[in-house]
């Protein structure tokens, strides 16, 4: 679908938000989405996705037409009724038994508010036309790079005062992450990836809601109030490759639905965020007042963010041992860089405390430490230093019954003992999720992760 347009951008005004567009499943729509700018002449493209005829369409909406009927042939021109408000209009042949075409998004003829300081790039046409529609519908200033464009070369450079974002649809991701990660590395932008072949495959469906927030884009939304969550039809899973990564938007399985990452080889000087979003905004956008709010969040928060700082501290092993990790049955834990501490004269170690010590009894091996007994090595891992030691378990194995100490409660799935955080996931090697969910948990714990040890040996 394509809107034309010619839309001033004028003084910026505020968009009002109240949703006057009739109730929609709570599913999404099934059919075409096109984003407009009300009062506004418009030619729309439909994907010829139907096989029933029809020549002269109409948009329709609160039970009544509002236009003419117009030439229909897998396009036709129309003027967007004036509203107030966003309104939802389907598309409708008269020529036909009545059927949805397609639906198209209408936006009051006023621009978003908007901080001139934050300079917003975008590239990657023509797959995510409706990123470009709903910018000009709301009046989003967005400077669209050509289809020939080169990047880093050709992107316009912001004034020191200025914030800038370089948005990204398909066509310019590459073939996986590590393409992003030498863009954001040749230009210091941060960078924001919509649409990407290397995304997750699709998963879902999700909700969105105010409490889900984390990290820069919780600074951003602060204590927004939702009336309910969004709901998507489905979603992307995250990207899999193993970095670092704080989750902006969390699922309510644990699984990052936006989410910033530092990816693993970038040297720390030209790290800058990458964010990825693997929600289909365009599901929700001008039928929820949180849709629009939340994407625009987004963009300010994914403009504004500084570059990923890791604590780094040292990280010990317990089982297995550093020297016996497998990169393909444990690839994050092969990923994990462990700041070594550095004893000084008064004994003290100069290094940024704690100390995290790993135990991993994921999989069927039986576990048998060569040191002797593994709940006291566990315990004396942390003893009484527990401001300066940590211990993360990963899996489960009926001998954390017994350890008494570890105030274990299977019903909660939690630990209560100070000083000792629990991941029970046991599958080895592990599933997709469970390594994300673990690379959240290292992230959180300020533990660096680069390539798996193993890979860089073959490379």
């Amino acid at each position: 679908m394509r809107v034309e347009r010619a839309i001033p951008l004028a003084l910026l005004m505020v968009l009002p938000w109240t949703v006057a567009a009739p109730a929609t499943p709570p599913t999404g729509p099934q059919v075409p989405v096109a984003f407009a700018r009300s009062g506004r002449p418009a030619v729309i493209e439909i994907p010829m996705i139907f096989n029933r005829p029809a020549r002269q369409v109409v948009l329709r909406a609160f039970g009544r037409v509002w236009t003419e009927p117009a030439l229909f042939n897998g396009r036709f021109e129309t003027t967007v009724p004036a509203v107030r408000v966003p309104t939802v209009f389907s598309v409708i042949p008269t020529d036909a038994p009545p059927f949805e075409l397609c639906q198209i998004v209408a936006y009051p003829d006023q621009d978003v508010v908007w901080d001139k300081k934050i300079v917003l790039m975008a590239a990657g046409p023509p797959e995510w036309e409706w990123f470009r529609q709903w910018a000009a519908a709301i009046g989003l200033p967005v400077t669209w790079l050509p289809d020939d464009a080169k990047v880093p070369a050709d992107l316009p450079r912001p004034s020191e005062d200025q914030q800038a974002l370089l948005i990204l649809g398909r066509s310019r991701t590459g073939k996986d992450l590590s393409g992003v990660a030498r863009l954001v590395e040749n230009t210091r932008i941060n960078v924001l990836v919509l649409e990407a072949d290397w995304l997750g495959d699709a998963a879902g469906p999700v909700e969105v809601g105010g409490g889900q927030m984390r990290g820069d884009l919780l600074a951003v939304t602060g204590k927004q109030s939702w009336r309910g969550p969004l709901q998507f039809r489905f979603c992307r899973r995250p990207c899999g490759a193993v970095m670092n990564r704080w989750a902006w938007i969390l699922g309510k399985d644990g699984l990052p639905l936006v989410e910033a990452v530092a990816v693993a080889g970038t040297p720390l000087a030209a790290m800058r965020p990458v964010v990825l979003s693997y929600v289909p905004w365009a599901e929700q956008l001008g039928r929820n007042e949180s849709a629009d709010a939340t994407l625009l969040a987004i963009l300010s928060a994914a403009a504004k963010a500084e570059p990923p700082k890791i604590a780094g501290h040292p990280v010990e092993f317990i089982y297995p041992k550093k020297t016996e990790l497998n990169a393909k049955d444990r690839p994050v834990l092969s990923a994990v860089r462990s700041v070594e501490p550095v004893p000084r004269e008064d004994r003290k170690p100069d290094y940024n405390p704690p100390i995290y010590s790993i135990l991993d009894l994921r999989g069927k091996d039986e576990i048998r430490h060569p040191d002797g007994d593994l709940s006291e090595i566990c315990r004396n891992s942390i003893g009484a230093r527990q401001a300066i030691c940590k211990l993360l378990i990963l899996g489960d194995d009926p001998m954390l019954d017994e350890w008494e100490w570890l105030k274990l409660d299977r019903a909660k799935k939690q630990i209560g003992a100070a000083g000792v955080q629990w991941l029970p996931d046991d599958e080895l090697p592990p599933s997709k999720e469970s390594q994300i969910r673990l690379m959240l948990t290292l992230t959180e714990l300020g533990v660096p992760l680069g390539t798996p040890e193993q890979e860089e040996e073959r490379k």
